[in-house]
């Protein structure tokens, strides 16, 4: 939102290209916290799209989703490096979170408000987790909480662990580790709302993501934000999706072969 990475982050950059490719709508771009963003769905007041949603059934019944609009890191438990590499709970195929979070000898936060997956959520208000929330921000900075020792991991996006230690004075060296039973990767969509507006905005957005996903620079930006160990475990999914995108283009008909087509 300010400082020297304004406007650079992963769907920022994404969002640019979108709206480019979208030159027959009028574009008023609003940052609201996830909260807020719930309740613009839930309680509709004007026709809304917003960018970067995670799919489930429940937010199924409030928004209309387009087809996948990026392919990123899922959730993981983020830690100092060495300090957690030896806790029983670290396994090869990722964390046991729910040893690491009934451990009363250690600490760990998440942020509020999100989609987290099925592994993970009992967790959250289980009367013995060591885990706490914190909405983070460029003040509340989740590197910094674990740099400063205030807490010992972080359920956080990988990429937005990078971001927050590259605004520290000092760059913290962080590991992060895989969450057993959870995604690897996570695909995520743009939604609209249930309206005229929406539906016809979902139905232009269909049209243009899998032609953007054949571009470079599109799927640059969509890894903007990812070092390479993520760009590696990522590659097969941003792969598969691509290839996806490509056979929906397939499948479009023809112009001429569509009659009285509208914006």
């Amino acid at each position: 939102m300010d400082g020297p990475f304004q406007s650079q982050g992963t769907f920022d950059l994404l969002q640019h290209q979108i709206m480019a490719a979208l030159p027959q709508f009028s574009h008023q771009t609003r940052l609201v916290s996830l909260a807020r963003l719930e309740q613009i769905f839930q309680q509709p007041e004007a026709a809304s799209c917003a960018l970067g949603t995670l799919y489930s059934e429940e937010r199924a019944q409030t928004r209309l989703f387009s087809v996948p609009m990026a392919v990123g890191p899922a959730l993981a438990v983020g830690y100092l490096a060495d300090k957690l590499s030896a806790h029983p709970a670290m396994h090869e195929d990722g964390v046991d979170i729910r040893m690491l979070a009934l451990d009363k000898t250690i600490t760990g936060v998440f942020q509020p408000n999100r989609l987290y997956p099925d592994v993970i959520t009992p967790l959250l208000q289980h009367p013995d987790s060591n885990l706490s929330s914190h909405a983070f921000t460029s003040e509340i900075n989740a590197a910094g909480l674990l740099a400063g020792n205030r807490v010992d991991y972080v359920v956080e996006y990988p990429e937005r662990m990078q971001y927050y230690n590259q605004l520290l004075p000092e760059a913290a060296v962080l590991e992060h580790r895989a969450i057993a039973g959870a995604n690897v990767a996570t695909v995520s969509y743009i939604t609209c709302s249930k309206d005229s507006v929406g539906q016809a905005a979902i139905e232009a957005i269909d049209q243009v993501l899998p032609v953007l996903w054949q571009s470079t620079d599109y799927l640059q930006a969509m890894q903007r934000w990812l070092d390479n160990n993520a760009r590696r475990r990522l590659g097969t999914d941003i792969s598969k999706q691509q290839q996806e995108a490509a056979k929906l283009m397939q499948l479009k008909p023809r112009p001429h072969d569509t009659v009285n087509a509208g914006h």
